[in-house]
């Protein structure tokens, strides 16, 4: 059952109400509908899934400079399901290497060590390029039945696989106005950062973003396989989740990093090196609108590393925010199911469970994830990511729908009580989430945003 919309009026007060006229709302709802049944549609949709991956690796076959993956499939659920993982290659911890039987055993299949400098050492690249995935998932079982961590580098998408076609963005009329009317200016306000696509170099008009800064993090939107004027498939996911924050909390020193490329395919070591880079530079919050259900449901490597770094460096004062994914499942997505992670998953916009959403016992908490409004970049749609392709002009907004957009307004939320009621970030989640009414299997639900 649907909880009550006023819920936790007390803590914003109304003041993200939706911008839109009935006839945009109309509009909305028709788009938000298709995004969702999308959603649901491709988790059953087998064939469409397949195809849609075998267009992701066809794409990128002839850029050495961009990951290749492959797929392993598992049908021991009673379903198919595929995990992208990085080609030519597994992840294990260092201590691997020290115990002379595994050190014996890796020595056994010519498997190269490459330690990796981001993490101090402590997990390392094993590397055979006459191995392949399904062999890799094989030896990291060896290995963790030998009391050590390892397993296959996972390629960390939610956007790419889960929000093409009818689960893609729809362009709107809809706007909201900048700045918000309780922005406020903080002498040091809390740090965000999000690990994503990047976000988009375009200037806007209208305000939104240009506080971004612009480095080594833009998404370059049409990349692969070339410039063709097209949008990429995953083009524009960090501009809309970074759009969502700043909707959320106006004052948050808003940061984005780059470890996914803009066809949405990144690896656990980009992200985990990522996240320890944005921390090195002041990140409080971390926001991770990415994510993967695992080989053997086993947590990744290369994330849980940085992770254990993260909270050894700032003695858990750093705040991990990540979505719970939608596969309308109930096994763990990671990073969001790691215990330290706060998990979101995505709700209706009366805030009812949604069909499409991952959901669980390693949930912590849920808001809305359908038809919500941000920014978008400049760009046209192909027919491979939507059948019926939109072109969005300068200045877009965009409707979107998942938990992409859900863990980013837990993300600011969290900086924005942070910083109005002097707390810490894990103080400020203890606020929102007693403001909020626990759900079976999503956590604790707040409404922040309207969505659709």
């Amino acid at each position: 059952m649907p909880i009550s919309a006023q819920a936790n009026e007390g803590l914003f007060s109304g003041d993200y109400a939706d911008p839109r006229t009935p006839e945009q709302r109309a509009e909305g709802q028709r788009a938000a509908c298709r995004q969702a049944a999308g959603l649901a549609r491709q988790r059953k949709d087998h064939t469409l899934e397949h195809d849609l991956i075998n267009s992701l690796q066809r794409r990128r076959a002839e850029r050495q400079d961009l990951v290749q993956f492959d797929v392993i499939e598992d049908n021991r659920r009673g379903r198919v399901t595929r995990t992208l993982v990085v080609r030519g290659e597994m992840l294990a911890e260092a201590a691997t290497l020290e115990h002379e039987g595994t050190r014996r055993f890796l020595e056994r299949f010519k498997l190269s060590w490459e330690p990796i400098e981001c993490l101090e050492g402590r997990v390392g690249r094993l590397k055979n390029n006459g191995i392949d995935a399904h062999r890799y998932a094989d030896l990291a079982r060896l290995i963790r039945g030998s009391g050590f961590s390892a397993g296959v580098n996972h390629i960390t998408p939610l956007g790419p696989i889960m929000k093409n076609g009818d689960g893609s963005a729809e362009p709107t009329g809809a706007a909201v106005a900048f700045p918000p009317r309780f922005a406020k200016k903080f002498d040091r306000p809390t740090v965000v950062a999000l690990i994503d696509t990047g976000i988009t170099d375009q200037v806007r008009a209208d305000g939104w973003l240009d506080v971004v800064t612009r480095t080594d993090n833009v998404d370059l939107l049409d990349d692969i396989p070339a410039a063709d004027g097209f949008l990429d498939f995953g083009a524009g996911h960090g501009t809309f989740a970074a759009g969502v924050v700043q909707q959320v909390a106006p004052d948050a020193d808003l940061r984005v990093y780059k470890a996914i490329d803009s066809d949405g395919i990144g690896s656990e070591v980009a992200v985990a090196c990522a996240m320890v880079r944005a921390v090195e530079e002041g990140a409080q919050i971390l926001n991770l609108s990415l994510g993967t259900q695992t080989v053997d449901d086993q947590p990744l490597v290369a994330i849980g590393a940085a992770l254990d770094l993260i909270n050894e460096r700032t003695k858990g004062e750093v705040m991990v925010v990540a979505a719970a994914g939608n596969d309308g499942s109930r096994r763990p997505c990671w990073p969001a199911a790691f215990r330290s992670v706060v998990s979101v998953a995505g709700l209706t916009s009366d805030m009812a469970p949604t069909v499409w959403s991952n959901r669980g016992f390693w949930v912590t908490c849920s808001t809305v994830g359908e038809g919500l409004l941000s920014p978008y970049p400049k760009g046209a749609e192909s027919f491979e990511t939507d059948p019926q392709p939109d072109t969005f002009p300068a200045d877009a907004w965009a409707l979107w729908t998942g938990t992409s957009f859900a863990a980013p307004q837990i993300a600011g939320a969290v900086a924005r009580l942070a910083d109005e009621r002097s707390l810490s970030p894990r103080e400020a989640l203890k606020v929102l989430l007693g403001s909020g009414t626990a759900i079976p299997d999503f956590g604790v639900a707040v409404r922040i945003l309207p969505g659709t």
